[in-house]
């Protein structure tokens, strides 16, 4: 007699089974093209040092990427695009009015883009490299001054929330030596200052240093300092701190988010969402590193380097559901762009996966760089020649519908015997 078994069904018990195990996947994404050497432009970094890391470009939540690039025919600019169409927000081509008819801009880097689609940009002066300012817009027939540097100040890095705003370091140099956090609506965050035989007095809470600032919408900044314990010149903890606006000539209130007096040896520059959540990458006493958040009261661990990864890079990005994204080297080698701690389930890309026919080479992320969609935006490289910025878009799947209890793979591989014994019976009851 031979037992013949309703395969169909075993297998789908099987299957079933294997689903109720709770096997991790890896994130799945479908990938747009925003822009690449294949088109008008030639690369999308520079060399300037207040550059977003390595060209990495701003996303905001519509999907819009902001980015910088320079021409195949000459000259850089400032530009958006959604993957379908791509808008000029600023070049060093026009001339914008100027009399003269020459081009009035020098050069572009660190950019940063609202759900609005203004983009906030640092920018020199044909006229005078030396002068650094700072622009909002949208393209090039609607920007504005947001501010524009005296002789032995510069201006660097801005970040804009979505009223607007926009907060931005600033450096005195000179007979008087201070940094500054600056918002545009009139608060400011400053470092000790110093001019001529006079220095602000040293004190618990002074700043020694401030680094590039982050803006949410709430007007609450978020940046890496180092600030005096005591009155002594060398009793600094390096952190990651908050602050308000405080519009109106008002005093800060400040927020210790971290900082080296704990388990931290040292921290990259942060960026937070609109609940004051903020994300950074620190190194601890121990030895390793690893991608934490924290909002003044816990601090959680997002991915370390116990696991597979071995370092992270630039700042990572957090969005307003408290997912970071970040840029980690691997310890199988390569690097690649994740939004948790197993290097498969969180995957969003990495060095060796194939991209618009190519493979990649190198990756850049930056701050801005995930949204509320959980859409990615970065810079890559391939093999074949061409860089471009892309855009990661999750591929979201329906959960199924209707599908019985889990049962475990043994109860549901049980369903397909069944169905195999049924089918012995039946065969046992024809006639001969």
């Amino acid at each position: 007699m031979k037992l013949h078994f309703n395969i169909p069904a075993a297998l789908m018990g099987l299957c079933l089974g294997l689903l109720a195990t709770g096997e991790a996947q890896a994130a799945s994404f479908n990938f747009t093209k925003i822009a690449d050497t294949n088109s008008s432009f030639s690369s999308f970094s520079n060399s300037n040092p207040n550059d977003n890391f390595f060209g990495s470009p701003a996303l905001n939540n519509t999907g819009t990427v902001a980015f910088y690039a320079a021409l195949d025919v000459g000259g850089e600019g400032i530009f958006t695009s959604n993957g379908t169409t791509t808008t000029t927000v600023v070049d060093t081509n026009n001339s914008y009015g100027n009399p003269s008819g020459e081009p009035i801009f020098n050069s572009f880097s660190s950019l940063s883009i609202n759900d609005a689609k203004t983009v906030a940009f640092f920018t020199k002066l044909r006229s005078s490299i030396s002068t650094t300012l700072i622009f909002k817009g949208e393209d090039e027939t609607n920007f504005e001054l947001v501010v524009i540097a005296t002789p032995r100040e510069a201006v660097f890095f801005p970040s804009i929330n979505n009223a607007g705003t926009v907060a931005f370091l600033e450096e005195f140099t000179g007979v008087f030596v201070q940094t500054r956090i600056r918002i545009s609506n009139g608060g400011s965050i400053s470092s000790r200052s110093c001019g001529g035989v006079f220095c602000q007095p040293i004190a618990p809470g002074v700043f020694e240093s401030i680094s590039i600032p982050m803006l949410n919408d709430a007007g609450t900044v978020a940046f890496r300092g180092g600030v005096y314990q005591s009155d002594n010149e060398s009793d600094i903890a390096g952190g990651i701190f908050t602050g308000n606006d405080n519009p109106f000539g008002s005093e800060p209130i400040i927020t210790t988010i971290a900082d080296t007096s704990g388990i931290f040896s040292g921290f990259s520059d942060p960026s937070i969402n609109n609940s004051g959540n903020v994300a950074f990458i620190a190194g601890l006493d121990t030895g390793s590193i690893g991608v934490f958040t924290g909002n003044g009261t816990t601090t959680t661990t997002i991915a370390d380097s116990s696991g597979a990864f071995n370092n992270f890079f630039s700042t990572p990005s957090i969005n307003d559901f408290g997912t970071v994204a970040f840029l980690a080297g691997l310890d199988a080698g390569g690097s690649g762009i994740f939004t948790g701690n197993n290097p498969l389930k969180d995957k969003v890309t990495v060095t060796g996966d194939t991209l618009f026919g190519s493979t990649v080479q190198e990756l850049s992320f930056y701050r801005e760089g995930l949204n509320n969609s959980g859409q990615v935006a970065f810079f890559a490289s391939l093999a074949n020649g061409t860089s471009g910025i892309f855009r990661a878009d999750p591929i979201v799947v329906e959960p199924p519908k209707d599908v019985p209890e889990p049962a475990g793979f043994l109860g549901l591989w049980a369903v397909g015997v069944w169905s195999a014994t049924s089918a012995l019976k039946r065969k046992q009851k024809q006639p001969s």
